[in-house]
């Protein structure tokens, strides 16, 4: 059985583990950054299978002091937004639905807020596959392309909840 929830401090150590598993596709994130990310999130929400964290979910809020280029990038551009700032799912959990299911409470939770879109990037070259299917197969869609620090192109996407 598993339950989408709040993040709590308690969680911050599993998070740390599930984001340094796949630090090429985020970015590196220590106890002390999590607790400044959590600090300034408008949603973190993660999966509990078993009195264990298989996923989570952070999201940042239009207006934010969030210091992400790609954040700003949103933040600079559109206004009443939740941007996804990072999804990751263990990987012996991967598959199973837990993704959608973080990202259908989080539509839910932006509807009940009145936030009429979200917002989210990921690598466009070289391209994550899985998060382009992934995004695409949720409503998003493409609104840029963007170089944006060290080399890297990102997609821009948004899913309007209007």
């Amino acid at each position: 059985m598993s339950t989408v929830r709040k993040t709590n401090r308690e969680d911050f150590s599993a998070i740390r583990s599930l984001n340094d598993a796949v630090v090429t596709l985020t970015s590196p994130m220590d106890e002390s950054r999590i607790t400044s990310l959590y600090a300034m999130s408008c949603y973190h929400r993660v999966v509990e299978e078993d009195g264990e964290v298989s996923a989570f979910l952070l999201v940042f809020g239009s207006g934010s002091r969030y210091d992400s280029p790609h954040y700003q990038w949103f933040d600079e551009r559109y206004d009443n937004f939740a941007y996804v700032d990072r999804i990751v799912v263990h990987r012996r959990a991967r598959g199973r639905g837990l993704g959608r299911r973080l990202y259908e409470d989080l539509f839910a939770w932006a509807a009940q807020r009145r936030v009429d879109k979200i917002v989210c990037e990921y690598n466009a070259a070289p391209v994550n596959d899985v998060s382009r299917k992934f995004h695409q197969a949720l409503g998003f869609r493409e609104i840029s392309t963007e170089q944006l620090g060290a080399g890297k192109q990102v997609s821009m996407q948004l899913k309007p909840l209007s």
